[in-house]
């Protein structure tokens, strides 16, 4: 991969210093002490309930040749790398090697299906592709670095899934990534809570795109059935990009509508601007879902891979785990997609739920939304009111903000229509749904991954 002293002349900073031999060859950058294997530089970050400091001697035991931390570690025998801040030295490093890349990257972000339209590309691009991306969700300031630093010099394609939690912090994921092509999936309400208004969210996001300007040759790929990004279209003059649509804009050069929605996968038509007409099916269900799709997609068309084929591949798609997975036992449908949650993704996962046809009777298993902070109390009650007036006949509802789902509910709904639980009480949970759903059921699952809603499956 590199030497030590390939860092020594590559990465600036008069912070760094570095101690010990500096002709080791390091085959692999690891922070996890649990992933360590023989010849990894290990990174030591200093996290809110452990210190990677803490653990240096375990990855020299497993086979660490190098460290990076921040202070001296005593009794190794291996190279040290000192910085005062581990996380943006891992980040220099990635950039480092980012640079020694041949292929595209590919970098999308978004407030909502960032991971299943990041899988989507995975699909159709690695059809006929070598084809890296970030693996579950790694996308943060930690996760992009590791990402960067296992793709390989040699491939086709690399994808890079990022996320956000405060202002800054895509424009510097961008830097270590350094993408050739860009996606921002949508703006929500994501976020809204550490940010505090939907046009901080949106500036936050659009820093993607306000680094691929930068570039001197950059391509867009451009949801235009969001107006915020829209928006920012008509005011900067981009050299090349492709827009896509859901349902059809004739601004579009790709759009994706649906024509049917069963419960285990759904129909959609392409059209693209030259006028060609494909069908597809694939295995999602919800129109939120077709959103991610028709991103995919796009993405495909932008990197010269025919649309038909994309379509054709997309029949072997298998949704990541516990976003919009389907599950029918005993004649109960469940959607599965618990692994995050804010406002909007709520409202889709909703929205979709109420259109599933064929079943007696509607059940919602909700918990807890994270990162709304003062806008918490308001969008629980906000998606409860939604819940009573799409007329699921059944609301379960967990944790913190239970009791605000609630209030929502009864603004149009009968008090037995929604029972409350306390976050502790998930077996009780547990135990009166399995006693309460029957054959012919929908079950709608949705909560953020903290309240590990899928255990009442398990």
């Amino acid at each position: 991969m590199f030497k030590i002293s390939d860092l020594r002349k590559n990465i600036k900073g008069d912070s760094i210093s570095f101690i010990g031999k500096e002709d080791i060859n390091v085959l692999s950058v690891e922070h996890d002490t649990r992933r360590i294997t023989k010849g990894a530089l290990y990174v030591a970050i200093k996290g809110e309930n452990h210190d990677g400091h803490d653990f240096v001697h375990d990855a020299v035991q497993k086979g660490a040749v190098a460290c990076l931390v921040n202070k001296k570690i005593d009794n190794i025998d291996i190279p040290q790398i000192i910085t005062k801040d581990t996380i943006h030295t891992y980040g220099e490093i990635a950039r480092y090697w980012r640079k020694k890349i041949k292929y595209p990257i590919i970098a999308l972000t978004g407030s909502n299906g960032k991971t299943t339209t990041k899988d989507i590309m995975y699909t159709i691009l690695s059809h006929k592709h070598k084809v890296f991306k970030t693996q579950g969700n790694f996308n943060n300031l930690i996760g992009v670095p590791y990402t960067i630093l296992t793709f390989p010099k040699e491939a086709d394609y690399g994808i890079v899934e990022m996320g956000m939690n405060a202002t800054g912090e895509i424009a510097r994921l961008s830097q270590i990534a350094d993408p050739d092509f860009a996606l921002i999936t949508n703006i929500g309400r994501a976020h809204i809570g550490k940010l505090g208004s939907i046009e901080a969210v949106f500036s936050a996001k659009m820093e993607l795109f306000d680094y691929m300007l930068k570039k001197d040759e950059a391509f867009f790929i451009a949801n235009v059935s969001d107006p915020l990004i829209t928006e920012w279209i008509s005011k900067n003059n981009i050299k090349s990009k492709t827009t896509y649509s859901c349902p059809f804009s004739k601004d579009a050069d790709i759009n994706v509508e649906q024509i049917s929605d069963d419960f285990e996968q759904q129909g959609f038509k392409v059209t693209s601007k030259d006028g060609r007409v494909f069908t597809g099916h694939i295995n999602l269900s919800g129109i939120h879902n077709l959103y991610n799709v028709t991103a995919g997609i796009a993405t495909a068309f932008s990197l010269g891979i025919d649309l038909g084929e994309s379509i054709q591949t997309l029949r072997s798609f298998v949704p990541p785990s516990m976003r919009s997975n389907i599950i029918v036992e005993n004649g109960v449908k469940y959607l599965v997609d618990c692994y995050n949650a804010n406002p909007d993704s709520m409202t889709m996962a909703i929205n979709s739920g109420i259109k599933i046809d064929g079943v007696k009777r509607h059940i919602a298993v909700i918990g807890d939304m994270f990162e709304l902070d003062d806008f918490s109390a308001k969008l629980h009650q906000e998606i409860g009111s939604l819940l009573a007036q799409k007329k699921y006949d059944h609301v379960f509802a967990i944790g913190k903000y239970a009791e605000d789902y609630k209030k929502g509910f009864l603004r149009y709904s009968s008090s037995d229509a929604i029972s409350i639980y306390e976050a502790e009480n998930v077996l009780i949970l547990k135990k009166d749904l399995k006693a309460f759903v029957k054959s012919g059921d929908f079950v709608l699952l949705k909560a953020s991954r903290g309240m590990k809603l899928e255990t009442i499956l398990n």
